[in-house]
């Protein structure tokens, strides 16, 4: 009877040593999610919202599209003329605005500007004889 004692003690005894084992190896996999993840969050931060507007050029007018409505936008070149002005601009529109022979200029709204380059296509050189 006394053999019988000491042997369910000594499962008692590893069973909560496998049970203490187990627990260490949960905790250890839960520290190294925690360090993968801040790892990650380092490494990819969040994406930044999108600007408020987008503007590109195109056989000479400058074309402004509006993500978010916008007040006060501005066509400026290098040399600080202004080529256009718009009161407002309601989101998801697009406005024009016809520029001269500079390459350079930059739409400005608010506290954003994006510069914006244009080339005039060349015209076709014919193949000489």
């Amino acid at each position: 009877m006394r053999f019988y004692i000491s042997v369910s003690v000594v499962f008692m005894d590893l069973a909560r040593v496998g049970v203490l084992l187990i627990g260490l190896a949960l905790i250890i996999i839960a520290v190294l999610a925690v360090y993968a993840y801040l790892d990650v969050r380092r490494t990819y931060p969040p994406p930044e919202p999108p600007p408020p507007f987008s503007a590109y050029c195109q056989d000479g007018v400058v074309v402004v599209s509006a993500r978010v409505d916008l007040k006060d936008v501005k066509v400026v070149d290098a040399d600080g003329r202004v080529y256009c002005t718009f009161a407002s601009i309601k989101g998801g529109a697009d406005k024009l605005c016809r520029v001269g022979n500079a390459t350079v200029y930059l739409v400005a709204a608010g506290d954003f500007s994006r510069a914006v380059t244009c080339f005039r296509p060349l015209p076709p050189i014919p193949v000489g004889d």
